[in-house]
């Protein structure tokens, strides 16, 4: 199929399934489990053309599914907007980019903080603290997503912090890296990342993705709160552990 042997085909199955239950489970993890994993077996542009598809359209299912996405749209519009924009410009460059500074520093941060919040939980963000740090957190986020698909780290800590109620967590998580998948695709399609083969590919990938993203979403009702928070920043702190790697490797 495409080129790709039964094997290949089996890992990407495989590793699209796990990042969809990881994601219905919590919220985020599709591109960092996916990425991980295939990074191992196939180029890096490769990868990131096999997991654009299934990153936008598992984020717009589960935008819609979890309630009403307009109440994210009025609270995180700043973000989006800095994150749309950054993510685009970031993903015409990905080429050109030394990124290992970046997901070094990012990864040590998302380490820190994660770490802190499990000893020591937030209390929340006033009203004058989020005015910058959510237009800071789509910059940052902006710049990773370019390079790696993975933009969430930079808001996933952000969201934690304003300490968002389990479902509203993954409403805004939903509609936030919908929108930031929008200019990564265009960004993919203008440097040949994303081309004819990349995205039928991406497509059926879509299959196995949406799979584990349902299994993922029947266990998530069954976790309470402060559990699903433990989870999430155990989850943060593996992005960060894996962001260090990839600087080092």
């Amino acid at each position: 199929m495409y080129g790709f042997g039964p094997d290949q085909v089996l890992i990407i199955a495989l590793a699209m399934a796990l990042g969809g239950l990881v994601k219905g489970t919590i919220g985020i993890g599709l591109p960092v489990v996916c990425v991980a994993i295939l990074s191992n077996f196939f180029p890096v542009t490769l990868v990131l053309g096999l997991v654009i598809v299934p990153i936008a359209l598992t984020n717009l299912w589960q935008a819609v599914h979890a309630g009403n996405p307009m109440e994210p749209i009025r609270r995180f519009w700043p973000m989006i907007v800095c994150l749309l924009i950054t993510i685009y410009l970031t993903a015409k460059l990905v080429v050109r980019i030394d990124e290992a500074l970046l997901y070094g520093l990012i990864g040590i941060a998302v380490m820190i903080f994660s770490a802190t919040s499990l000893i020591r939980p937030s209390r929340g963000l006033s009203p004058a603290t989020e005015r910058w740090a959510g237009p800071l957190a789509g910059t940052l986020g902006g710049i990773l997503g370019g390079i790696s698909t993975m933009w969430g780290p930079p808001m996933m800590m952000y969201f934690v912090m304003l300490g968002l109620p389990k479902e509203a967590f993954i409403r805004a998580v939903g509609l936030v890296w919908f929108a930031g998948s929008i200019p990564l695709v265009i960004g993919y399609i203008e440097n040949g990342i994303l081309n004819g083969t990349t995205a039928q590919i991406s497509a059926l990938a879509c299959l196995p993705g949406f799979l584990g993203l349902w299994l993922g979403t029947v266990l998530r009702r069954y976790i309470p709160q402060e559990i699903f928070r433990k989870v999430l920043l155990l989850a943060l702190f593996v992005v960060g552990l894996n962001l260090i790697r990839r600087a080092l490797v």
